[in-house]
């Protein structure tokens, strides 16, 4: 057996060739298992997170050992049929019997798992309608109870870091974007300095104004910056809301895009943040700091556009440079800076948002679904300037076509989106589910 030393230098090896490699989603291999929560592979929270987010691919490599989402789709069958089935039950039993919540008190790692036994919950309530409705309710009982017992209280949530802020001082990223290095990953420093030139946009909707990459579990939050500076955005924007040119034009049967709204300049920037949102011991959803992901897009051209929505090889299909950080488990926890690790322009990965439903795991040639992170964007964001800005059709409706009372305009959007997340998530059938479970 190897020693508890010899573990810790296996671990720091793997731990910093990660990062040589700026962004890889590698699996730290120990003997017999990953190394994410503690040193030890063995250790329980190590145990249970392979046991129930890690699949096996057909060349023997592991995956989903520390991704932002995990690797389940809708059809998903693992975890609910045959063996998978008998261990995931097995091992959230033995987490349960052996009070493993006790095993870690860092509220930074309890939360993180916690979040990460959330999204399992709500993929496997899910659905009801497939015969696996005695399985999916033995997985959802006892994910509801790791999941309650792992929760912060309201004084250790304000013990967690902002880990945007935390990545932007370790200065392991450019702090702006480089038009003549235009591959080079950055990170404003000044994204969320409230006076600063970046506007965060919302609706101030009773939807998220990101509704599709909605999950309830994280806040998303667009931000925009035109290169004029701050004044010059919260102009346009306000240009847009006011306009009374619609936003889609229909004809019989289609529908186009109205290519006579108002365009942004050259050098604009558009940016996605989702952090992570947490469940209290009261069973209360409390907004985190602590960043999942960052997708940047600057458009370096504006190309008069087409009238055809989503034209993925339309003429403005090249005009913007993408970049995408995400958070890994393993950097975050060993405080090298917020855990935020850059994209790299082939790296790819499995998609889990906006995917057909089927698991590529289950296929017979699951490596083929990967795709590269960088290239996915476009698929909904290529069409010219504006028009590709898919959170428009939320925060550009105005006020007076709708059946809501009118919010305070000076009503910060952060909280805003922060607020009305929560309110649409606290109504959904699987949040209403895990409350009940809890009770």
């Amino acid at each position: 057996m190897k020693s508890y030393s010899s573990i810790i230098s296996r671990s720091i090896i793997v731990l910093v060739l990660a990062m040589l490699c700026n962004g890889a989603p590698a699996v730290a291999l120990g003997p017999g298992g990953i190394v994410i929560f503690d040193p030890d592979p063995d250790h329980i929270w190590n145990r249970t997170y392979s046991c129930l987010f890690v699949r096996d691919g057909p060349d023997g490599s592991e995956y989903g050992s520390d991704t932002v989402d995990p690797l389940f789709w809708p059809r998903t069958q693992y975890l609910l049929t045959g063996k998978s089935h008998e261990r995931a039950v097995a091992c959230l039993d033995s987490f349960l019997r052996s009070h493993a919540e006790r095993a870690i008190q860092d509220p930074l790692r309890r939360v993180i798992l916690q979040h990460d036994l959330w999204a399992l919950f709500d993929w496997a309530a899910s659905e009801d309608d497939d015969g696996l409705q005695k399985q999916r309710r033995e997985l959802e009982t006892r994910l509801s109870e790791a999941i309650r017992r792992l929760a912060l209280t309201s004084e250790q949530f304000r013990t967690l870091p902002d880990t945007y802020e935390a990545t932007v001082a370790a200065r392991a990223f450019a702090p702006a974007y480089d038009s003549q290095n235009r591959q080079q990953p950055f990170l404003p420093p000044d994204l969320f300095r409230p006076d600063g030139p970046w506007v965060c946009l919302s609706a101030r909707s009773v939807q998220p104004t990101a509704i599709l990459h909605f999950t309830g579990r994280s806040r998303f939050l667009v931000f925009m910056k035109l290169p004029q500076g701050r004044d010059t955005t919260l102009a346009y924007t306000s240009k847009l809301r006011s306009s009374y040119e619609p936003l889609i034009r229909n004809e019989p049967g289609l529908e186009f895009l109205n290519l006579t709204l108002p365009q942004f300049p050259v050098g604009t920037e558009v940016a996605l943040v989702r952090q992570m949102i947490g469940l209290d011991t009261v069973g209360k959803l409390v907004p985190t700091r602590l960043t999942e992901s960052v997708q940047i897009r600057v458009y370096h051209a504006i190309t008069p556009g087409t009238k055809y929505m989503n034209y993925i090889n339309g003429p403005s299909s090249h005009d913007q440079d993408f970049f995408e950080f995400q958070m890994r488990r393993q950097q975050l926890f060993a405080g090298q800076g917020g855990g935020l690790l850059a994209m790299t322009p082939n790296q790819t990965e499995f998609a889990t948002f906006s995917a057909h439903g089927f698991d590529p795991f289950e296929e017979s040639s699951p490596l083929r679904e990967q795709g590269v992170v960088l290239q996915r964007c476009p698929a909904c964001h290529a069409d010219s300037g504006i028009h590709s800005v898919q959170s428009r059709l939320q925060w550009m409706q105005r006020q007076s076509n709708r059946e809501e009372p009118k919010p305070d305009p000076n009503t910060d959007p952060v909280v805003w989106e922060t607020s009305v997340t929560a309110a649409f998530k606290e109504n959904r059938r699987e949040f209403k589910l895990l409350q009940n479970l809890w009770k």
